[in-house]
């Protein structure tokens, strides 16, 4: 999943009638057994092998980053596009109409050949893919760029994109981590409005109920608006307990998927959305006078 980190704001003005959490709704009963038919997307945990590995820095700090581009046929390959064609699109009004099917995985320690400590990331891409990316090299550019934002975006820390090496004798750095892919095929992937990159997650979920109050865990709910007729945007509603700061809470939207964390300080909310959402303009608004975030998420039509 591609998402946004978002800024919450506190709203002290909002009314608690404005607030209530409406617990029998036969509308949303309604909107929740249609979700309910949707089947949840399948996936499978893999475990990719090596492919090349690519170092680079942060900035301002400069300090040593590893990349270990991986392969596995459970990710589906872009479409084969010439030069050409890949310089027509940069150029477009929209760039980001060709994609990229990759998982990017969690970062960690590992000593670099001089033992200092060093941060690895592994991403998985399709083989096909991978030997055009080898030898063309402006595909690996524009390849290695995506890669870089991705990581830019998702672990919030600047990387010097240009200012990169793919190493000559190391195809991998420490020991490759499984990961989890949703199987979707590849018409799939193409036609439908996806993030550049699609995040892979740990536990995926598309619990979109109330759920029950269980030591450390968030309640939350699902609904849309209007609750008739064609829908406008979805709102999310969570109650966030008072010992829960707002510094500590971390709200990430992608166009399909929607996470939110607090630091372990309670379990981690994250599950997929049943529509597609404008993730650019989500409205988050944390009010203390009942402890409820909302999380107003666009419909793209």
């Amino acid at each position: 999943m591609s998402k946004n980190s978002i800024t919450l704001d506190v709203d002290f003005t909002i009314m608690e009638n404005n607030m209530r959490i409406i617990k029998e709704n036969p509308v949303e009963d309604e909107f929740n057994r249609l979700l309910a038919t949707i089947d949840p997307v399948p996936a499978k945990i893999v475990k990719p092998r090596p492919g090349f590995c690519v170092k680079t820095f942060t900035k301002p700090d400069n300090k040593k980053v590893f990349v270990n581009i991986c392969l596995t046929e459970a990710i589906p390959s872009p479409r084969d596009i010439t030069n050409d064609e890949l310089m027509q699109i940069l150029s477009s009004e929209d760039p980001s109409s060709y994609r990229v099917p990759m998982s990017i995985g969690e970062g960690r320690t590992v000593p670099d050949k001089s033992g200092a400590p060093a941060t690895v990331y592994d991403v998985a891409i399709n083989p096909e893919f991978f030997k055009k990316i080898e030898k063309d090299d402006l595909f690996q550019t524009f390849f290695l760029t995506v890669v870089f934002e991705g990581l830019q975006d998702k672990y919030q820390f600047e990387i010097e994109m240009h200012k990169f090496t793919v190493l000559k004798n190391r195809k991998s750095i420490g020991t490759l981590q499984s990961h989890r892919i949703q199987v979707r095929d590849v018409k799939h992937c193409e036609e439908t409005v996806k993030p550049l990159i699609e995040e892979i997650s740990e536990k995926p979920s598309r619990k979109v109920t109330e759920v029950p109050t269980i030591k450390k865990e968030i309640v939350y709910r699902l609904r849309r608006e209007p609750p008739t007729g064609q829908i406008e945007y979805l709102l999310a509603e969570f109650k966030i307990p008072s010992s829960v700061e707002l510094k500590d809470l971390n709200l990430e939207v992608g166009e399909d998927r929607l996470v939110l964390d607090s630091k372990g300080m309670y379990d981690q909310v994250d599950f997929f959305l049943p529509c597609s959402v404008d993730h650019d303009i989500i409205d988050a608004t944390l009010n203390r006078n009942n402890d409820m975030l909302f999380v107003k998420m666009p419909i793209i039509h």
